[in-house]
């Protein structure tokens, strides 16, 4: 699955932020401090729980917050058997390395039952992301309306300044986006759904220390599902869908809405949809102007914190959040920051990129060398 990943994403720059070097220092955060906030989440529920209850519309625990899971924490586990233990996983503390045994173990019950395919990603699910359970759908199909090709270019329009809103508010990370689907429906046509979460309303906690703005989006989540005719969709894990053809606007033949007000789930008409696109313009101005005035050091930090907080949808479910400290550790900013702020990525990291490189290159040569280090036997 993580070979999917770098393929379909492979270098991550970015104008604006230092993104590979904040992605390091997040996984080692990750590596650092996970272990001991899972295991009060899993103390409080158990994986399969959690992951049917989480199968409805906007949940925060969806496929990509199940993907980073175990993969930042399997990373930064990676980074230290390569720069600390010599390459030699043998080298790795046992305990470091039961925990890490451990993490996967409860990943995989959380995906295995989250996804209705039983799998435990999306691209281990043929690239279908399909959680929903039938309630959910059944609430989408209930308010579906038809639309017009000029009501989708208008709303597809106002949808794409929130995912740029939503992208930029996480440092240039989609982690508030998550793409589902397609749910195949009796006439032929498929339907996918696009959900937004923790976006900012003037209401609440703030969900990263830079969210607030002046510009308030008018709730803090968003759906919008759509149907297609004579048209396919793809998934990855990282929770981005790929319709083709690419300009499907013509193909969708009904769309709805929706948003959450406490615990239930409402529609939002499609005529308000424009007001999401014109509070997410601003509030994105808003955003640039304030990361534009950081310097490299405290870009590389609110990356690292927006990757490390991220963990936070999982601790929401089991009412801890504000027990943990989410600010990044100091073993971690004495350790690896200073690295960081002279280079962009990690000795671990550029082995990871060369093999994949490679794979592109020469994809039927036999893999010798994991790209994760297995355990040792």
């Amino acid at each position: 699955m993580f070979v999917n990943i770098l393929l379909d994403r492979s270098l991550l720059e970015s104008k604006l932020f230092p993104v590979n070097a904040y992605i390091c220092v997040g996984f080692y955060q990750t590596y650092h401090s996970l272990y001991d906030v899972m295991k009060q989440v899993w103390d409080r529920v158990t994986p399969e729980e959690l992951a049917n209850r989480s199968k409805t519309l906007l949940s925060p625990v969806q496929a990509l917050s199940i993907s980073y899971l175990w993969l930042y924490y399997s990373l930064a586990r990676m980074g230290v058997i390569y720069n600390k233990c010599g390459k030699k996983a043998a080298k790795e503390p046992a305990e470091r390395r039961e925990q890490w045994r451990w993490m996967l173990e409860q990943w995989y019950a959380l995906a295995t039952n989250y996804f209705n395919t039983g799998k435990p990603t999306v691209a281990a699910s043929d690239r279908t992301n399909l959680a929903f359970d039938h309630n959910s759908l059944r609430w989408i199909k209930d308010h579906l309306q038809p639309v017009t090709t000029e009501q989708v270019t208008k709303i597809r329009r106002a949808i794409g300044s929130v995912d740029l809103y939503a992208f930029l508010e996480e440092c240039e990370a989609r982690a508030k986006i998550i793409d589902h689907g397609p749910y195949p429906l009796e006439n032929g046509e498929i339907l996918v759904v696009s959900e937004y979460t923790n976006l900012y309303d003037g209401h609440g906690r703030l969900w990263l220390p830079w969210s607030a703005t002046e510009s308030k989006l008018p709730s803090s989540s968003l759906g919008v599902a759509m149907t297609l005719k004579d048209a396919k969709a793809i998934f990855n894990d990282i929770g981005t869908m790929t319709v083709d053809p690419g300009d499907y606007s013509r193909l969708v033949t009904s769309m709805a809405a929706y948003t959450k007000r406490g615990d239930k789930v409402v529609p939002v008409g499609l005529d308000e949809l424009p007001a999401y696109g014109e509070a997410a313009t601003n509030a994105q101005a808003e955003l640039y102007m304030k990361f534009a005035g950081m310097d490299r050091k405290q870009l590389l930090l609110a990356g690292a914190t927006a990757y490390w907080r991220g963990f936070a949808r999982y601790t929401d479910q089991v009412g801890i959040t504000d027990k943990i400290d989410w600010n990044i550790s100091q073993a971690v900013l004495d350790e690896h920051l200073p690295y960081f702020m002279d280079h962009n990525e990690d000795p671990a990291f550029f082995r990871l990129k060369m093999k994949v490189l490679k794979m592109k290159v020469l994809p039927f040569l036999p893999e010798r060398d994991p790209i994760l280090y297995l355990l040792p036997d």
